[in-house]
């Protein structure tokens, strides 16, 4: 599903990234792990094409997206889930706005968005906070819903930029407990992340970042 063949990304005179080589398989869970400034975030943003790469190329299903015009954006990226730390909701509108938003754009009638709506919400266990506003929730349950509105349009692979790093170790075990049932119908999965006790107890592939480069790629691993 992912390949990254050669890529090195350059800010100034310094090297986010260094002829980095990697292949991630469709229906994968892989954490992304390392120090602060390893290169984790710059890895993640190439994928959704936050940033490109200096050189070498970033291919996710064959299509090299380092070369995707920006009005081609928008398609890629329905085609994917993206999850933040911050969790980026819409503090105006209820829960279930938030998560219709994404596929109201799509031409999809009222009752299968609701469909679409309800179901995720299922999956995060939030279906009785639907007419809740975000401010309203607890900070899981704030990302809950933002993990609810990465999935609702189905994609094959979903994409959390240090999805706990706002959480405490109860609610950061429910979130990564969420992330593997989702896993577990077939998405991919791709999670950076500083917190070594949901690495070790996931025992998932682990992917170690430094200075820019893979220094460690382990299957069933730990955090080192």
């Amino acid at each position: 599903m992912i390949q990254l063949r050669a890529v090195t990304k350059k800010y100034k005179n310094n090297y986010a990234l260094k002829n980095v080589n990697l292949d991630i398989m469709s229906g994968e869970f892989v954490f992304v792990t390392g120090a602060s400034g390893a290169g984790k975030s710059t890895l993640m943003k190439l994928l959704y094409k936050e940033e490109v790469p200096t050189s070498g190329t970033v291919l996710i299903g064959g299509i090299n997206i380092a070369n995707l015009p920006s009005d081609k954006v928008p398609n890629l990226r329905r085609c994917m889930g993206i999850v933040f730390q911050d969790y980026k909701l819409l503090s105006d509108i209820s829960v279930y706005d938030n998560i219709a938003y994404v596929i109201r754009t799509l031409g999809m009638s009222t009752k299968e968005i609701s469909t679409r709506v309800i179901g995720a919400l299922r999956i995060v266990g939030l279906l009785d906070k639907m007419n809740s506003r975000p401010s309203e929730l607890s900070g899981g349950e704030q990302q809950r819903v933002s993990i609810a509105r990465a999935i609702v349009n189905g994609p094959p692979l979903l994409i959390a930029d240090e999805p706990t790093g706002n959480l405490d170790p109860k609610n950061s075990l429910e979130i990564m407990q969420i992330l593997d049932q989702i896993n577990q119908r077939g998405i991919t999965i791709i999670v950076s992340t500083h917190d070594k006790s949901m690495v070790n107890y996931f025992r998932k592939r682990v992917l170690t970042l430094d200075g820019g480069e893979i220094i460690r790629d382990v299957q069933a691993g730990t955090y080192e």
